[in-house]
């Protein structure tokens, strides 16, 4: 198995689907296509989604795709006409399928999310107001969001930048105000702007940022915590093999980035561990991944595609770290399961669930179905095997 080849024509494969299905001729995209690959014009459009396509789109125009550039220029055009809060800053959660907005919350996921799309846009095409952009963001997360008495990032604000009655990201989340899934986007966002336009205020923030999540959300048995309140009293309920790899390797990428030794040193054996309790536990022999194991010791085995994309990910980048063949081989098995169950390689976007999984037909393309997880990973498995 070639698996740079493969992950590079699976990079452009997906582009051609994304920039096929999404735009939408009253202006940015879709915010929904279906299972069957059809628009829905009356959907909701999500900060996530569209700061999701900016970041893809000009991760793929940074490699030299005109029509990739074409199609970030207009995401960063759309997020900042229609959701930016004009008078009184951020960006908002939901805008009506014509573009106005229906959720005026201010998740601090979203914020980061921009931040890590603006600074993608900006190395792409070298426009000074998208990095403007990108450091004004980061500079209201640090002013709204970080909690100055007890540290860490809290999770949502009001359209006012107060708490509002409800943080949670989505229905599958608790209700807590400081969450591992936020900080670790904050992370990968800190990282990218500090890659493409480092100063010393980012670095201090990305020091901070990885050192608050090593201390408070890495746990000793090799898996992450999820949940706490504001006194970081830790409020989990499950495992998330998916997170658990996924952060393996943005702690790395991150501590790379600052590229100080004393952290590299404790970094190594928590991302190591990381990835081998999320081989060890939650993949099958077959090679797929799975979902959560709750506390209560029921597990989930019908993985989500993000889950197939991190997993190839943060085998590879374990393989890179260890040189090891077992992580490589790990890596290639989960993307030989993806190939056969979520429709890699194929002739459209990956489905939600494996095609053996007893589940309904979800979304191919919507608030948390994006070019992101498996375009990131396909992107960064090149990346990372052009090294060897």
């Amino acid at each position: 198995m070639n698996l740079r080849a493969e992950a590079r024509a699976e990079g452009l494969r997906l582009l051609d689907w994304w920039a096929s299905h999404l735009v939408d001729d009253r202006g940015g995209f879709y915010g929904e296509v279906d299972a069957d690959d059809q628009p829905v014009p009356e959907a909701s459009k999500s900060i996530i989604l569209n700061t999701r396509l900016l970041w893809f789109f000009s991760a793929m125009a940074g490699k030299g795709d005109a029509r990739a550039a074409g199609l970030a220029r207009r995401a960063a055009y759309y997020i900042h006409a229609h959701f930016y809060d004009p008078e009184q800053g951020g960006l908002y959660w939901l805008l009506t399928a014509d573009g106005r907005p229906k959720d005026t919350r201010k998740q601090a996921y979203a914020q980061a999310f921009a931040v890590y799309a603006f600074a993608e846009y900006y190395h792409a095409t070298g426009d000074a107001a998208a990095l403007t952009f990108a450091r004004d963001l980061q500079a209201l997360i640090e002013a709204k969001y970080w909690d100055s008495e007890r540290g860490g990032y809290i999770e949502a604000l009001n359209r006012a930048w107060n708490p509002p009655a409800d943080q949670r990201l989505s229905d599958k989340d608790l209700d807590a105000p400081k969450t591992m899934n936020t900080h670790l986007h904050v992370l990968e966002a800190y990282s990218r702007l500090h890659g493409v336009a480092p100063t010393e205020d980012i670095r201090a923030a990305l020091y901070r940022i990885l050192t608050v999540f090593l201390d408070r959300f890495v746990a000793p048995d090799g898996h992450l915590r999820l949940f706490f309140d504001m006194a970081w009293n830790d409020l989990t309920l499950s495992i998330s093999y998916g997170h658990d790899i996924e952060a393996s390797w943005l702690i790395w990428e991150a501590a790379e980035a600052l590229d100080d030794k004393a952290l590299l040193e404790r970094a190594r054996p928590i991302v190591l561990a990381l990835a081998g309790t999320a081989r060890r536990e939650g993949m099958s022999e077959g090679g797929a991944f799975s979902y959560e194991k709750s506390f209560d010791g029921h597990t989930d085995p019908d993985g989500e595609w993000w889950e197939q994309a991190e997993a190839l990910v943060g085998f590879v980048n374990a393989w890179q770290m260890t040189g090891e063949a077992n992580w490589l081989e790990a890596a290639e098995k989960v993307w030989a399961y993806t190939k056969t169950q979520y429709g890699a390689g194929g002739v459209s976007e990956w489905t939600w669930y494996a095609a053996s999984a007893s589940k309904d037909k979800i979304y191919k393309a919507g608030q948390w179905k994006c070019p992101y997880h498996n375009g990131r990973a396909m992107i960064e498995v090149a990346r990372q095997l052009r090294k060897t």
